[in-house]
């Protein structure tokens, strides 16, 4: 991974000195996510929002780098808590009260992106940007015990329940990027599917009372994106004279 990294980052260096730059910018993403296979039986649909730099060169190809932090409080197993609840599936706290607690889906990615762009018409910005990135993923369950004193979940022992797990992942994109020729609203729309092989980063599972695998599996999302576009370096204005 680190290898990759590296080679990737010089090869944004070396393009961006040695070609001319078409046009830079950030922009600032929501997009809405489906799991798919081993992540479906742990997490349901969630949303990210994340944000992303991006050059484009003279011939069309595109580099930068991305990140999104994702949530949701879709957690599909319910008896997580089984072995540290009451009959009726209640959790007592220090002070012998119930106790009221939240869980949630937490995670983030980030990547390196290189892709080439589609213009219908040379003059114009707007069209097809396909994508590929590499980089890192993570998900675990986020356990709101709100400051509770609650022994049997502090942070320590949340741990064993919060099935953290991280690895290497690969996403593909596919947006459409709109550039109003008067600058009045460049957004972007479209599509990605994420692979991950993740493994989790725990040693006990408490809630199965089984120490976790070390076994890697690929966990998949899909997501929709809708992005706004903020221009930071733009060449050629007598051509592009649309920002």
């Amino acid at each position: 991974m680190k290898r990759i990294s590296i080679a990737l980052l010089l090869l944004f260096i070396f393009t961006a000195n040695s070609q001319e730059i078409k046009q830079s910018a950030f922009s600032f993403s929501y997009i809405y996510q489906f799991p798919i296979g081993n992540l479906a039986t742990t997490f349901g649909n969630n949303s990210a929002i994340g944000g992303k730099y991006y050059f484009e060169t003279q011939n069309n190809m595109f580099y930068g780098t991305e990140a999104s932090f994702r949530f949701g409080n879709n957690i599909k197993d319910s008896t997580i808590f089984n072995n540290i609840s009451t009959t009726n599936g209640e959790i007592i706290d220090g002070n012998g009260m119930y106790a009221n607690i939240n869980i949630m889906q937490r995670g983030f990615d980030a990547y390196l992106l290189v892709g080439y762009a589609f213009h219908h018409n040379k003059k114009n910005l707007s069209g097809i940007y396909i994508y590929q990135g590499v980089g890192y993923l993570e998900n675990k369950i986020f356990i709101n015990t709100k400051n509770q004193n609650i022994p049997q979940l502090n942070n320590e022992m949340k741990k064993g329940y919060d099935k953290y797990s991280s690895g290497f992942s690969t996403k593909f994109s596919i947006d459409y990027n709109y550039y109003h020729k008067k600058g009045k609203l460049q957004i972007n729309a479209g599509a990605n599917y994420i692979m991950a092989l993740m493994q989790n980063q725990r040693t006990y599972d408490f809630a199965n009372n089984t120490r976790y695998s070390k076994k890697r599996n690929w966990e998949n999302l899909i997501g929709l994106k809708i992005e706004i576009i903020i221009p930071i370096q733009r060449r050629n204005k007598e051509e592009f004279h649309y920002f």
